[in-house]
């Protein structure tokens, strides 16, 4: 069976704007590690997928074409450097839609899997803060935090936090090492970038 990773979006492959939304292509800069973490979880055939709240379009301050053209132009970038972005998956809706698709629910996880067949307990989702880990816990599935202060949001979380990681790249070498099609070529393989 094929392995993935279901990677949140704001504050994980791209800086987050506290506060605020990323509305243009200008305001879209990775976070350091993205692109080399990315380009390894495909070097070692595990296919990431994201997975993300943007409510933005609800409240009407993107419209769909520009949330669509922002994701085209980064999974461009992220597979120009190596990595694969196999599907994109947005929560369109404002909080109080009340919706089954908005993380803490685990809708998108659910659609992604149905989609793509994979095993919820043998696929990571990685996010940002506490809601992240509660939609993988609904659905399942272990969940890694991208965070700096690790010990707070460690005693804060569910059982279904299995690490928590300064930036991707250190969360993608946790996931190969654990990933059994990937074991045999840990030890051989160098990391694409470096």
């Amino acid at each position: 069976m094929e392995r993935f990773v279901l990677v949140d979006r704001d504050g994980v492959i791209n800086r987050r704007i506290v506060g605020g939304y990323v509305t243009a292509w200008e305001d879209f800069q990775f976070l350091p590690g993205v692109l080399d973490g990315l380009a390894l979880l495909a070097h070692h055939h595990i296919q990431t997928l994201v997975i993300s709240n943007q409510a933005c379009i609800g409240k009407g301050m993107l419209a769909p074409a520009a949330l669509e053209n922002i994701t085209r132009l980064f999974v461009r970038q992220i597979e120009d450097y190596g990595g694969s972005i196999g599907g994109v998956y947005y929560c369109p809706h404002r909080p109080e839609d009340a919706c089954e698709c908005r993380k803490p629910k685990p809708g998108l996880i659910l659609q992604a899997q149905r989609e793509f067949g994979f095993s919820l307990t043998e696929t990571y989702v990685v996010g940002d803060s506490l809601t992240d880990v509660a939609a993988a816990e609904a659905a399942g599935c272990p969940a890694l935090l991208i965070a700096e202060d690790g010990a707070a949001l460690r005693m804060a979380a569910s059982p279904a936090l299995a690490g928590v990681f300064p930036n991707l790249i250190e969360a993608a070498r946790f996931i190969i090492a654990r990933s059994p099609s990937s074991i045999s070529d840990t030890a051989s393989s160098p990391d694409p970038h470096g």
